[in-house]
C-alpha cells in the first residue's frame, strides 16, 4: 500500500468518512473555510500533514496523520495551537512522583552569559530554572564545562534545591545502561549535525517505561520522528505550537 498526501485542491469524495481535528481555538467547518484561512495557510508546513487512503480522507488543520503500511490504518494526533514555552515543557515532562533522575541533553558548556544569571543573562539552561527541587539532574554534551563554570552551575543548582552532575558525552551514542532515567529533556538540539532519529532512539532507550521526555526545538517537524517514528503516537502527553510566534515545536512524550 502506498500512501500519498491530501492536496488543499484535492476533490473531496462523498461520502467519505473523515478525521478531522482542529486547533483549539480554530473554526474551520469546510474545507474551502480551511484553504482560506490564513493561519492553516501560514502553518500549513509545520502543523498540516496527512495521508490518503482507500475511502478514507483525512484532513486536519494542528492534526498530523500518519500511515502506517503493517496495519492498513491512518493514525493523527493532534498538536494544540499554544505558543510554546520552556519552562512549561520541562515542568510537564517532571511532572512525576519525585526524586527523579533527569537526563538533560545538549546542556552546552553551562556557562552563564555576561557572568550574570540575572533575567535576560541566561545562557545555560541551569539559571533558567527548568529542573525541579528534590531531582538529580544529569547534563551531558560534547563541550567540556570548564571547572569554574561547572562549579558556579553546581552551586546555583544546589541553591534551587537540585542536584546537578555534569558528564562530557555523545548523544548518540548515550554511556547509560537501558531504563536509567525518569525523565530526558532537550532544548534546541535535535536540528544539530547528526541523525535525530539515532538520538531519540537512544533517548528511549535510556528512559524507564513510563518515563517521560520533553523537547522544545527549532525543528518544526520534529513530532514526525519523535511520535511517527520512535515513541508512537500513544506516547504523547502534549504537542505544541504556534507558528505565527515563533518557529518551534514541543512536546512531552512518554514510553509506553
Amino acid at each position: 500500500h502506498r500512501s500519498r498526501r491530501v492536496s488543499l485542491e484535492w476533490p473531496r469524495p462523498s461520502p467519505t468518512p473523515m478525521v478531522t481535528r482542529f486547533m483549539h481555538d480554530e473554526s474551520v467547518r469546510s474545507l474551502e473555510d480551511f484553504r482560506n484561512s490564513t493561519v492553516a495557510s501560514r502553518s500549513r508546513r509545520g502543523l498540516f500533514r496527512s495521508v490518503m487512503l482507500t475511502g478514507i480522507e483525512t484532513i486536519g488543520f494542528g492534526t498530523i496523520a500518519f500511515y502506517l503500511p503493517q496495519s492498513n490504518v491512518a493514525h493523527a494526533y493532534t498538536i494544540d495551537r499554544i505558543n510554546p514555552d520552556e519552562k512549561d515543557i520541562y515542568a510537564e515532562a517532571q511532572n512525576m512522583l519525585g526524586p527523579l533522575k533527569v537526563l538533560w541533553i545538549g546542556s552546552g558548556s553551562l556557562k552563564s552569559k555576561s557572568g550574570g544569571t540575572g533575567p535576560g543573562k541566561a545562557q545555560s539552561g541551569v539559571y533558567k530554572n527548568l529542573f525541579k527541587a528534590g531531582n538529580e539532574v544529569i547534563a551531558v554534551d560534547l563541550l567540556q564545562a570548564t571547572s569554574s563554570d561547572y562549579r558556579d552551575a553546581k552551586r546555583y543548582a544546589q541553591e534551587q534545591g537540585y542536584v546537578l552532575r555534569y558528564q562530557q558525552g555523545d548523544a548518540t551514542k548515550l554511556d547509560f545502561a537501558d531504563e536509567t532515567f525518569d525523565v530526558v529533556v532537550c532544548s534546541s538540539f535535535l536540528n544539530q549535525a547528526f541523525d535525530p532519529v539515532v538520538a531519540v532512539n537512544e533517548i528511549q532507550r535510556v528512559l524507564k517505561t513510563g518515563g517521560r521526555f520533553g523537547f522544545f526545538e527549532h525543528k518544526t517537524d520534529i513530532d514526525t520522528i519523535v511520535v511517527g517514528k520512535v515513541f508512537g503516537e500513544a506516547s504523547i502527553i502534549k504537542l505544541v505550537a504556534y507558528p505565527e510566534m515563533q518557529n518551534i515545536l514541543a512536546g512531552v512524550v512518554k514510553k509506553v
